[in-house]
């Protein structure tokens, strides 16, 4: 099914930028997000109760029958939910680099080595972790964060660690035992384990010609992850351009304090602190003999070109994670160094769209107090946060107004400006009539000017002076009040509202005042409108006069058992049938000869971004969102001749045989878990036999995705039972 897995670790770091060699082969001036590459591993290919019926043949003397299928129905559940999620990526140089970073550590155990696989988190948590079956999870937010491909090493060398000393069977083992143990003596035993894990970890990293000297500030990369990847202040004129002048005053006077401490209460946490785990390296360190090795083995130009990418990563991630300051202030870094990234400038005209649409709808997560209080970003985020909706939408109009006129013939960035002039149109305070003909210098001056000539006049004469008589109604002078321009020559300037004089060359641009109003009676019209959505999925209007590409059905069978793999490809072949006649006797278009198939690497990356699509329609459900990955959508629209994509989704669960989904905790053994944010990756239960049918649409065009209501079978689902729900379901959203 489609599943979001996020990873709960709040971490991150100060690095130190360096510049990449001509010799990089990545193109970050043209760059494109990970995507996976090469032969499909089995780990994505193989079905879960495939590889539990697997790896339950597997001699596990430890552990009884009972105990093996609910180990392994654990794992590989909880696993799954994150090899098939849109973040996980295999194949990519990211993972390439950290395989061959962890074959230099294993150069002398080739056993263990061929045991491992390496795959990459797009995500900017800073975290890495490895499971029983042999998979370590890098995220580019660790590999965004540390200084040296050296801190890496170290990482790998501690989740290998636990790979090799069993960690994961032994923390299971724990759980299962010490039933009634409380969370306290669970996580005090993980304690022991980090810090067997971290002594390990040295041995490796020396043999594999690792500076010593490095390992210790592998922990500042813990301690000061919560910080984006780089500190760079924010200037005064950071909003500024040639037409638009934001005022110092707006800056915030007072220091953001970094204020993280490595001696943190680790007492309902079940990894030690900071403090305790560089203590117990540095008394390992000081026992032996010194060394010297290298920052970079593998040489510092790839390790500068595998950051890059990491923090170009992060940009996207974070757009999708609503982290909007996180994405902006990412971006003004990464600026200095790839002024001409057509990524970053598109990104930059996502981000500010974003920020404009999130605001004007009232959402709150994107200006949370909470988030980036320390530190340069908390500059950026203050002003976010305190400007208001006519202010941030005339901020982010002119920004992208401004990159469309820098280039001219980027598609995309057309069709972000499009969707910036329908959002200024829609938001309620954006009214053209309230900007001022003079750009804020022009204002500054007349103001002046007009105060020394008032100043000339004799008092008297002003005490006199009998007021103007004009015909004006009440609505002209509330409309001349809310001007810019209204009493300008009367003494009327407001230099907290500096945002309406900088929209002069705007308004004197007839196709920008003629799209404004078009999207004026647009919105206007189309609230009157009735449109023809469809009842199968609402959100997608207009459904039966679209071309719709639909997938194998996803099929997930939560039970273990040698009768799921059959159950699932009658469900496949029978649903797909079964669809596609009650599609064609209710009017829709639907077709498989084009749609996506997961098994292939184009279907990977296809899923990729309509994972991505569902993911960013949830958390902007309340805007008309841009997609993060609009190009890749409109290259798919093409690809597979279709307006929309339908992924058919089954789940059918048997209660009374399946194992409990509640081992997920005990199975990871992760590098850092902050004391705040446990990784918990649980399943439902449903009651006896049931199926679940949902269908999820992305509509291609304007990168949405929406699901359907939910449609409940009783029983095993036969064909009979398949075709009488299906056909019910296509007659009652007709």
């Amino acid at each position: 099914m489609l599943k979001q897995t996020f990873l709960l670790t709040c971490l991150l770091s100060c690095a130190v930028s360096g510049s990449l060699s001509a010799q990089s082969k990545t193109d970050f001036n043209q760059y494109k997000t990970l995507l996976s590459a090469g032969s499909i591993p089995e780990d994505f290919s193989l079905s879960t109760y495939e590889k539990v019926d697997r790896d339950i043949q597997i001699s596990r003397p430890e552990l009884d029958a009972a105990s093996k299928k609910k180990f392994y129905t654990g794992i590989h559940s909880a696993i799954d939910e994150i090899l098939h999620s849109e973040v996980c990526v295999f194949g990519d140089p990211v993972s390439l680099y950290v395989k061959d970073i962890a074959k230099n550590l294993l150069k002398d155990d080739r056993e263990t080595f061929s045991q491992l696989r390496f795959y990459t988190l797009k995500s900017n948590e800073t975290n890495a972790f490895s499971t029983d079956q042999g998979i370590i999870f890098v995220t580019t937010g660790l590999i965004s964060q540390v200084s040296s491909e050296a801190q890496i090493a170290y990482v790998l060398a501690h989740e290998i660690a636990h790979y090799k000393r069993k960690h994961v069977l032994e923390r299971f083992k724990q759980k299962t035992v010490l039933r009634n143990a409380n969370y306290y003596e669970l996580s005090t035993y993980s304690k022991e384990r980090e810090l067997e894990a971290d002594a390990d970890a040295i041995e490796l990293y020396k043999k594999a010609g690792y500076d010593e000297a490095l390992i210790e500030p592998t922990f500042d990369v813990l301690m000061y992850s919560y910080l984006p990847f780089d500190e760079y202040k924010i200037p005064e004129t950071f909003f500024n351009s040639h037409d638009f002048y934001v005022p110092e005053f707006k800056f915030p006077k007072e220091t953001f304090a970094i204020t993280a401490e490595e001696n943190y209460n680790d007492s309902k946490s079940s990894h030690p602190n900071i403090s305790k785990r560089k203590k117990q390296v540095l008394d390992v360190l000081a026992k032996g003999t010194g060394w010297n090795g290298s920052p970079n083995v593998l040489g510092a130009d790839r390790f500068n070109e595998i950051r890059t990418i990491a923090r170009f990563e992060s940009v996207r991630n974070s757009i999708l994670s609503l982290d909007l300051t996180n994405a902006l202030y990412s971006i003004y870094i990464l600026e200095k160094e790839f002024p001409q990234s057509q990524y970053l400038i598109s990104m930059k005209a996502k981000t500010w769209l974003a920020l404009a649409q999130t605001k004007s709808a009232g959402m709150s997560k994107p200006y949370e107090s909470r988030i980036h209080k320390e530190g340069e970003i908390a500059v950026l985020h203050s002003i976010l946060k305190k400007m208001d909706k006519l202010e941030l939408s005339t901020i982010a109009l002119r920004q992208i107004y401004d990159i469309r006129a820098a280039n001219p013939s980027n598609t995309e960035i057309q069709a972000i400006y499009d969707r910036m002039v329908e959002t200024a149109a829609n938001t309620k305070q954006f009214a053209l009539e309230s900007f001022s003909k003079y750009d804020y210098h022009q204002a500054v001056q007349r103001n002046k000017n007009y105060n020394d000539s008032i100043a000339k006049i004799p008092v008297d004469s002003l005490t006199k002076a009998e007021p103007v008589k004009t015909n004006e109604s009440k609505y002209d002078k509330i409309k001349k009040k809310r001007s810019a321009d209204g009493n300008i020559e009367a003494q009327v300037f407001d230099s907290t509202a500096y945002y309406l004089y900088g929209m002069k060359d705007i308004l004197s641009d007839s196709s920008f005042v003629k799209a404004f109003k078009a999207a004026q009676n647009n919105s206007a019209s189309t609230s009157n409108k009735q449109e023809a959505n469809s009842k199968l999925i609402p959100a997608i209007p207009d459904l039966k006069s679209k071309s719709i590409a639909l997938t194998e059905p996803n099929v997930e069978i939560l039970e273990s058992s040698k009768k799921t793999v059959n159950m699932s490809e009658s469900i496949r072949a029978n649903a797909t049938e079964l669809i596609l006649e009650e599609a064609a006797d209710n009017g829709y278009n639907f077709s498989t000869d084009n749609a996506p198939n997961e098994l292939t690497i184009e279907g990977i990356h296809a899923f990729t971004f309509l994972k991505s699509a569902l993911r960013q329609t949830d958390g902007y459900s309340k805007v008309n969102f841009f997609p993060v990955d609009y190009t890749e959508l409109q290259n798919m629209t093409k690809k597979y001749s279709s307006d929309v994509i339908l992924i058919p989704l089954f789940a059918y669960m048997d209660a009374k045989k399946s194992a409990p989904m509640t081992v997920a905790r005990p199975v990871i053994a992760t590098w850092y878990v902050p004391p705040m944010a446990l990784i918990l990756l649980t399943g439902k239960l449903l009651d006896s036999q049931k199926t679940k049918i949902q269908f999820v649409g992305v509509d291609l065009k304007n990168g949405h995705a929406a699901v359907s209501n939910e449609y409940l079978i009783s029983g095993r689902p036969s064909k009979v039972m398949l075709g009488s729900k299906i056909y019910e379901i296509f007659k009652s959203t007709n």
